[in-house]
């Protein structure tokens, strides 16, 4: 098959690796700003957000399928313009998509259909956000509302602080912002895959992050195939329902920001595909057809040939540190590794997610200065977790 990947990304190098690993026949282009060829793909000299040359070279080259991670090609209607071509691809429409960009457009959402989430404002004037949070009880959670390129959220324990912030934020123009309650739990990120109609859950995981360092674990013990499937009803189903009536199908990868609060979850916010470092943590598990997989949601039959999406039984736990603080010269075959904007990401997996650490903490040692080192092993043991 002869597949497009739009985007150069981390995520989209990741994807093209993974595909070309489980069948070498495929022919993969990748769009960017050279036309060196690498291992994986052939790359293109077409910017990811040419939208009208990326169309003219699929017409013409006879590309089969594409996908695309670029979230300002998706933003910028990527998939409205293939769907009307009639060329197959992995994105959603561009209105569907805006619940992932517009915090505000989530939340209303949210409310509408009776999705659990923390209970919120939204404010366009600065005098009716601090009248709001004047009557609020602390700690309160302000985040900016468009986030395409910048997820600002701030957690705000006094008024005081809170009055100084919303004042900073309103300094710099922002149209809107989005006040809710805080939820004192971490938060897990669960990410499902959508063919518009039905949903399949991919990875459940968990992050945290250091001074130095970012730190994924999957799967997430927290969420049980009893929460995955009470998402899927109340959560998932009801939001690809009402999309679908205003703004298109969404056929693409959601990723969700819950917390638990006595049992109860609650939706924070919406990712359109991966985070950073949680794609990898995701290959990392994979035991099914990427490609497959992919080409089904697109084509709207994401289920007629699988309840679920095979994952292997172990776990999997990624670390991702600054370049200039560790010593790799050669890539070690017991971990899937990376490198991206300066950073280093490992990424280990067991029977057991102690195991997983394990091997991957002692694989630090030896590529570490022995005080990052420390500085890890002592910001784990502060979180309780076993080394």
């Amino acid at each position: 098959m002869k597949i497009l990947i739009i985007g150069n990304d981390l995520n989209s190098r990741l994807l093209a690796q993974y595909i070309k690993m489980q069948n070498n026949f495929h022919d993969i282009y990748m769009t960017g700003e050279n036309n060196s060829d690498h291992e994986y793909y052939t790359c293109i000299n077409i910017d990811e957000n040419d939208i009208q040359n990326i169309t003219d070279f699929v017409k013409y080259n006879q590309i089969e399928f594409t996908v695309t991670f670029s979230q300002t090609a998706i933003i910028n209607g990527i998939a409205d313009i293939f769907n009307k071509e009639g060329f197959p691809i992995f994105a959603p429409y561009s209105e569907s998509a805006r619940i992932t960009y517009f915090n505000s457009i989530a939340k209303k959402i949210m409310y509408k259909l009776k999705i659990n989430t923390p209970k919120f404002g939204i404010f366009d004037r600065e005098n009716l956000a601090l009248e709001y949070i004047r009557k609020s009880k602390f700690p309160i959670v302000i985040e900016n509302d468009f986030t395409l390129f910048e997820r600002n959220c701030n957690i705000y324990k006094t008024f005081t602080k809170a009055r100084a912030g919303l004042q900073k934020i309103f300094e710099n123009n922002n149209e809107k912002i989005v006040i809710e309650n805080y939820i004192d739990s971490e938060p897990i990120y669960i990410y499902f895959i959508c063919d518009g109609y039905n949903a399949l859950k991919l990875i459940s995981l968990e992050r945290s992050s250091g001074k130095d360092y970012t730190t994924v674990s999957a799967m997430s013990e927290k969420i049980s195939e009893t929460l995955t499937q009470n998402i899927l009803e109340t959560a998932i189903y009801p939001l690809l329902d009402d999309i679908a009536k205003f703004a298109g199908a969404y056929t693409g990868i959601i990723g969700l920001k819950i917390k638990l609060n006595e049992n109860k979850y609650n939706i924070l916010e919406f990712y359109n595909g991966f985070q950073y470092y949680d794609f990898q943590a995701f290959l990392s598990l994979l035991n099914d057809n990427l490609i497959n997989i992919l080409y089904d949601a697109a084509n709207n039959r994401l289920t007629e040939n699988r309840s679920f999406i095979g994952l292997t039984d172990e776990y999997s736990y990624t670390f991702a540190i600054n370049k200039n603080l560790s010593d790799i010269n050669s890539l070690n075959n017991d971990f899937i590794e990376s490198e991206d904007n300066n950073k280093i990401i490992i990424t280990s997996t067991a029977a057991t997610m102690n195991h997983a650490k394990t091997e991957l903490f002692e694989y630090l040692k030896t590529i570490c200065n022995n005080e990052i080192y420390q500085n890890v092993i002592n910001s784990e043991k502060e979180k309780e977790i076993r080394v």
